[in-house]
């Protein structure tokens, strides 16, 4: 089988890494032998489970691969993945450059009676088979765009994690070939229940390798009866379903046909000029000019200012010796919209693309927008989504939600203006690609501004009758560094200084005209018609609770402010619109006041309760004393009687002994005859006296 393996793979895969369960058969020698093989051994991470120490693999080997290969191809040596009619080198290409990130096949299960000689390929020589459910399996992804693939167990589905995106259509195949020959897949079967663990056998996980003959053989004649030429056959429909992609409804490509690639006609003006700023990036730079220089679409040059770097990045740049990189170093940094500006007027191309020095060019980037400018000549600038990624590359979550405008009811320029008004920017600048007469109309950046010069452009092409369009495919890496080190992340200090900046931007509105001011602006929700354009959209801000707004309000209406009435709005407005929020921090103070004081009235309380508690334990001590003094008292009392209880015990003692002595001898002596004698006088006398 490995032949057949090889010779269909070798077309399109650059590097095999291969875990072998400790094969006999000669195939690790075989496997050592090919140039493209690196062979290790199959890691049994659950001792109790081939199947899931395989699931294990299968899910995390591929992770390596990220920022080295273009695609990874998860599959087994009996499974044969390609697209009927296609060279799968081309398949790949033209569905990256749609911007597909994964690509789960349809499943075959193909069946012959014998194991073929070892000649040619399978997909050609065995082609009858039958669609089986549990081989619709994800098999190609892009490793940057995915965090996790999921798989279950035998790859029987999937879960992935990441930027997804499916072609237009299913049409790449998985042909499994198991099933040659009866009795080599009964032994198969045989050996392979062998490497089953007990959590396996428990779980139902590889059940089919228990069958026996006999039960195989029924399976085998099933599968050769409903077996069809899948060579002529119609995959997709065929495909039994439901297919679990689509059951998490992940995003299909644009179908649309891709523009035809055509070479740059050597020393002619490129179609497109690719913008590039750099400013203290070294560590993503190379990434960044690499990303541009592997794009399919090739009729390009790339502009780079380096905005006075210290860190070594205009080293790095200047180590590429592609001759369409035209790089320009500057001394000093003067601002990322001097930058820009300096950048835009050395570009060439009919089409400006904008691309961050620590972003990275999607695949098909240049061609996809290419293509849809060529088709659009009326749109004057086309964007699409970031694809938000972490310092190490892997799709994070971004700081603003881009796909906003993928649910406009149009891109007109009324609801273009009016978000940007109402709301602000939702566009991403490094996934643009700009017509050059756009930037014409529209003039150079403002490099008094830092953070909005984008915002700010955008509203200026717009009012200037350009037409923008939002895609809904992943064009850009957009890096989300580490310590909201970009830019555009909400720090304290961009978020400061975007306020001003937006407020300023605002005043660009008060320039259109009036019919542009009819386009935008419904009768109703202008309260003063009469007034001046510019006190209408004064106050239209001052209705929104945002300081940007407030600021624009109340600044353009001191400006514009000469009647009676707008001088009485002024004191009006200046009274009750809070431009520097004074109320919030009045409140603030008002509440730290009151948590103060009541911090206060509880120090009391509890110096009190202290106070208490302490007379309290003082009463309790000298109560304890009293209590130990009475009680030693009475201790010296039991003491002293139990003392006089042996005294008396002891006299007692002494008492009976000597009346016991006594007794003994009025005993003895009435025994005597001088004692007997004087009784019988006595008793004589008493009778006489008688």
């Amino acid at each position: 089988m490995l032949g057949f393996f090889f010779r269909h793979y070798d077309p399109f895969v650059d590097r095999y890494v291969i875990y072998d369960d400790g094969s006999t058969d000669g195939s690790r020698e075989i496997l050592h032998a090919h140039p493209k093989v690196e062979l290790r051994d199959f890691p049994r991470t659950d001792p109790d489970s081939f199947v899931l120490s395989h699931r294990a693999m299968q899910n995390e080997a591929w992770k390596e691969s990220r920022h080295r290969a273009d695609w990874i191809v998860v599959t087994a040596i009996d499974e044969h993945l390609h697209v009927p009619g296609r060279a799968m080198a081309d398949y790949l290409a033209e569905e990256a450059d749609r911007g597909v990130t994964l690509i789960p096949a349809l499943g075959f299960d193909l069946n012959h009676i014998e194991m073929p000689d070892d000649a040619g390929l399978l997909v050609e020589r065995i082609t009858r088979g039958r669609p089986r459910l549990a081989f619709n399996k994800l098999s190609i992804f892009k490793p940057e765009a995915l965090r996790e693939t999921g798989f279950g167990p035998g790859r029987h589905g999937a879960t992935p994690e990441g930027d997804l995106v499916l072609p237009p259509h299913d049409t790449l195949q998985l042909w499994h070939y198991k099933h040659l020959g009866f009795e080599r897949n009964a032994t198969r079967e045989t050996i392979q229940a062998e490497r089953l663990g007990q959590t396996d056998r428990v779980e139902g996980f590889g059940q089919h390798y228990l069958w026996g003959r006999d039960r195989l053989r029924v399976f085998w004649d099933e599968m050769e009866r409903e077996s069809i030429d899948l060579a002529v056959a119609d995959a997709g429909s065929l495909a039994i379903r439901p297919l679990w992609w689509e059951e998490h409804g992940m995003r299909r490509a644009n179908p649309a046909p891709l523009p035809r690639l055509v070479p740059a006609a050597p020393g002619a003006v490129p179609t497109v000029s690719v913008l590039i700023k750099s400013y203290q990036h070294a560590p993503y730079v190379r990434q960044t000019i690499e990303s541009v220089l592997a794009q399919s679409f090739q009729d390009f040059e790339i502009v780079v200012t380096d905005d006075g770097s210290t860190d070594g990045t205009a080293d790095i740049l200047r180590g590429f010796t592609d001759p369409r990189i035209r790089l320009e170093c500057r001394r000093e940094n003067q601002g990322i919209s001097a930058a820009m500006n300096a950048t835009v007027a050395r570009a060439r191309g009919r089409y400006l693309a904008i691309l961050n020095s620590d972003d990275w060019a999607l695949p098909g980037r240049l061609r996809q927008q290419v293509g849809f400018l060529d088709a659009h000549p009326d749109v004057a600038a086309v964007f699409g989504m970031p694809r938000a990624v972490d310092e190490a590359g892997l799709p994070t979550q971004a700081y603003n939600d881009f796909t906003l405008p993928l649910r406009f009811a149009d891109f007109s320029r009324r609801t273009w203006l009016r978000f940007f008004f109402f709301r602000g920017n939702i566009i991403c600048a490094p996934t643009a690609m700009i017509r050059r007469e756009a930037y014409e109309a529209a003039g150079p950046y403002d490099p008094r501004l830092t953070n909005m010069q984008d915002f700010d452009m955008w509203i200026r092409m717009v009012m200037a009758g350009q037409h923008i369009h939002v895609l809904p495919d992943s064009l850009t890496a957009f890096r989300i560094r580490d310590n909201m080190a970009n830019a555009s992340a909400p720090s304290l200090e961009a978020r400061l200084r975007s306020t001003f900046e937006h407020s300023m931007i605002l005043h660009r509105f008060k320039v259109m005209s009036e019919v542009l001011f009819s386009e935008l602006f419904d009768p109703e929700e202008i309260a003063h018609p009469d007034e001046p354009l510019p006190l209408r959209l004064a106050q239209l801000a001052s209705e929104i609770d945002a300081a940007v707004f407030r600021s624009f309000a109340l600044h353009t209406l001191y400006e514009e402010a000469h009647t009676p009435k707008q001088l009485a709005d002024l004191r009006d407005w200046s009274s009750r619109i809070d431009v520097l929020g004074l109320r919030g921090i009045e409140e603030r103070e008002n509440r730290l006041h009151a948590m103060a004081a009541e911090r206060e009235a509880l120090a009391a309380d509890r110096d009190r309760i202290t106070a208490a508690l302490r007379n309290e334990e003082e009463v309790l001590a000298q109560e304890r004393a009293a209590t130990e003094a009475e009680r030693v008292v009475s201790v010296e009392r039991l003491a002293r009687a139990e003392a006089d209880c042996v005294q008396l015990a002891a006299e007692r003692d002494d008492l009976g002994a000597r009346l016991h002595a006594a007794l003994q001898i009025q005993q003895r002596m009435e025994r005597t005859l001088w004692f007997r004698s004087a009784r019988a006088v006595r008793k004589v006398r008493r009778m006489f006296h008688a």
